[in-house]
């Protein structure tokens, strides 16, 4: 567990001696070998042990030696910085790429193998190392037919630095899970003026969802605070769920999210979520339904805009006074017309509440520091508040 390392000085008068520190100013033990030259010149060899956990923590050592006619010395660091390796699957036509990402490595010089049931693999395209940052990073795409992804077949990456092998594995059995990321809960953004959105990660194997890892990134940057993880499991399903939690100031800020999933040996699972801010005029409408033989009552909600823009709806009942809490409905994703776009938000009520409560459908455009006036319906009756207002009736088929 320990590494040997070296401090050479050469041409220096009298006979010095030599001495070694590391980062923190603590002098370490060590040896030397001095020797008498040309001109009664010295050459000398220091060694001192370090320990491989310090060594490779890239912790810094210093050797030094001092003269009548001054000091020198000398930095020593482990500057190998060992490759992080993804593998990411990216279905084109009747083919997948299974792209191999390597970065944060240094030095430059790697070789890379694919496999396929560990048997070598040709035909694949790597990529020179490009420099970032002080590290490097480097792309090597292996194409693989439908066919053979479809039978299970285990591909593998493998990355040689320094001497050492590095690896990342796929398969269509590895990848046995599904990803969903939710648009914000709009009850939260109206009850607690914040942003609250769901990652879920679900599959029939408990192992493999419960090991899952799940990250997120705003605006391609990571994040890790306000997050909350909780398994699940129902029916033979199994799942977690990461929260991320933004306040709303925070949230207005927001263009993209991503989500993502990922085990060792495992192709990792990502979702991104674009937070669409329009900010064009738009128009709000209330659909009743007539009570159906379950005595229910539905209430549609369709919010429709020139320009694709995201909007948060939530509703709200109650008897007299508002009481400003909402719930959500069943908020349905943009949807592409020949007038625009619209989204659609349906939310459910008994008869006898219909009768004697009010219901309103607010709305919340993303990137806007506040709410639209919201629609309120009673019973039969529309209740305008400045907004341009359509009622149908209809019934469910």
């Amino acid at each position: 567990n320990q590494i040997t390392v070296g401090c050479l000085a050469h041409d220096f008068i009298p006979k010095s001696t030599f001495q070694w520190t590391d980062d923190s100013g603590t002098s370490l033990p060590s040896v030397q070998y001095s020797t008498s030259v040309n001109d009664n010149k010295f050459t000398g060899l220091s060694l001192a042990q370090v320990s491989k956990s310090d060594w490779g923590s890239r912790k810094s050592f210093n050797c030094s030696m001092t003269y009548p006619g001054g000091s020198k010395s000398v930095n020593l660091q482990d500057n190998t910085l060992p490759p992080k390796i993804t593998l990411v699957l990216v279905p084109r036509e009747d083919i997948r790429a299974l792209m191999c990402s390597i970065y944060d490595f240094f030095p430059n010089e790697l070789t890379v193998k694919w496999k396929k049931n560990e048997i070598e693999e040709t035909g694949f395209t790597t990529w020179p190392p490009k420099s970032f940052r002080n590290t490097f990073s480097a792309v090597s795409v292996l194409n693989v037919k439908n066919t053979d992804w479809d039978s299970k077949a285990v591909y593998t990456c493998e990355v040689t630095h320094k001497g050492k092998l590095y690896m990342k594995k796929a398969s269509k059995g590895t990848t046995a899970v599904t990803l969903a990321l939710n648009q914000p809960s709009p009850k939260e953004l109206f009850n607690n003026n914040q942003a609250k959105l769901d990652c879920i990660v679900s599959g029939q194997d408990r192992s493999v969802v419960n090991d899952m890892r799940i990250t997120w990134q705003i605006n391609e940057h990571n994040v890790s605070d306000a997050i909350t993880s909780t398994p699940n499991s129902r029916n033979g399903q199994h799942s977690k769920i990461s929260t991320l939690t933004r306040s709303l100031s925070e949230w207005q800020t927001v263009n993209k999210v991503r989500c993502s999933a990922m085990r060792d040996n495992m192709t990792p699972v990502i979702q991104d979520l674009t937070v669409h801010k329009g900010g064009t005029v738009c128009y709000l409408h209330v659909n009743i339904n007539p009570v159906n033989e379950r005595n229910e009552v539905t209430l549609v909600c369709l919010v429709s805009s020139l320009e694709q823009q995201d909007y948060y709806i939530a509703w709200s009942e109650y008897i007299g006074q508002k009481t400003g809490n909402y719930v959500d409905g069943i908020n349905f994703p943009p949807q592409k017309t020949q007038q625009g776009y619209s989204v659609t938000s349906v939310y459910y009520t008994t008869k006898d509440k219909w009768n004697n409560h009010m219901y309103t459908c607010n709305v919340w455009p993303a990137g806007s520091n506040s709410s639209m006036n919201p629609q309120a319906v009673i019973s039969c009756v529309i209740l305008l508040h400045n907004i341009s207002v359509h009622v149908e009736d209809f019934a469910l088929t």
